[in-house]
């Protein structure tokens, strides 16, 4: 029996521990040079919108779970760096990129069965921080081309 619980106790621990996120990876590793992180629920996320206004984005949020925005110090681009590294050998897929005036923006995702499992906002600019929200979230594809499709942000290049 003892070693029944062993055996149990040993695959709930690797199960928990397969279970983590890619954006809580790359804080662990790069902790560091973090100046700020704080984890949120999907209820004070959700509590910052409105129902009517925001109904695809409320879809989302309420999909998702494991909220977490971090910034990091980014004196000569190493986080950047390292984010690129680790976003390679994660096998981040980017759904978009924006720079304009020095700044830049992307949007990540992870996708596993058929489903967006992480979708992760990057953000820096020319000054030295480095700026990741990263959700855990279990939408499909149609989902998130439907809440971008039905954004009023319009994007144009130059």
């Amino acid at each position: 029996m003892k070693q029944l619980a062993i055996i149990f106790f040993t695959l709930l621990m690797t199960t928990i521990s397969a279970q983590e996120v890619a954006f809580e990876k790359f804080y662990k590793i790069n902790k560091e040079q973090s100046t700020f992180s704080i984890n949120l629920s999907a209820s004070l996320a959700g509590s910052f919108l409105d129902d009517e206004n925001d109904g695809d984005l409320m879809n989302i949020i309420k999909k998702s779970s494991d909220f977490k925005l971090m910034i990091f110090d980014n004196e000569d681009n190493t986080i950047s760096k390292d984010f690129r590294k680790f976003s390679r050998k994660n096998n981040f897929k980017t759904l978009a990129r924006v720079k304009e005036n020095g700044s830049k923006a992307a949007l990540f995702f992870i996708e596993k069965t058929n489903y967006i499992r992480e979708i992760i906002i990057k953000a820096n600019s020319n000054t030295d921080k480095l700026v990741l929200f990263g959700l855990k979230t279990k939408i499909t594809k149609d989902e998130l081309a439907a809440m971008i499709a039905s954004s009023d942000i319009n994007v144009s290049s130059k």
